[in-house]
């Protein structure tokens, strides 16, 4: 399951996550269309994005994270798959966010 984070969003800006982090964030499961910026070609047909994670969501996107692609830029994006959100001391030029790949808990 994938879920959109916003690159200011509490979770990054608040510590950040990494692969293999167990994780339950709350999320929109429906309307968030408009939160998400235009996916790179290709990458659009490899994911399928069921929520986003939003303070006042409507469900919980919890799982274990199992990848990272960060999305970059404004009208063309890139993406960049990583295994953790940088660090505080690290700026990102242009960051849109990040699409995080959760298994589920079993």
């Amino acid at each position: 399951m994938w879920t959109w984070v916003d690159g200011a969003e509490d979770v990054v800006v608040e510590g950040g996550f990494a692969v293999g982090d167990d994780v339950a964030w709350p999320v929109l499961t429906t309307d968030f269309d408009e939160l998400l910026p235009q996916l790179p070609e290709g990458l659009a047909d490899e994911v399928e994005i069921v929520s986003a994670v939003d303070d006042d969501g409507d469900g919980e996107a919890a799982g274990t994270i199992v990848r990272i692609v960060m999305l970059t830029g404004r009208r063309r994006t890139a993406a960049s798959e990583i295994t953790a959100t940088p660090a505080e001391h690290v700026q990102v030029l242009d960051m849109a966010g990040f699409l995080v790949e959760l298994a589920p808990d079993a």
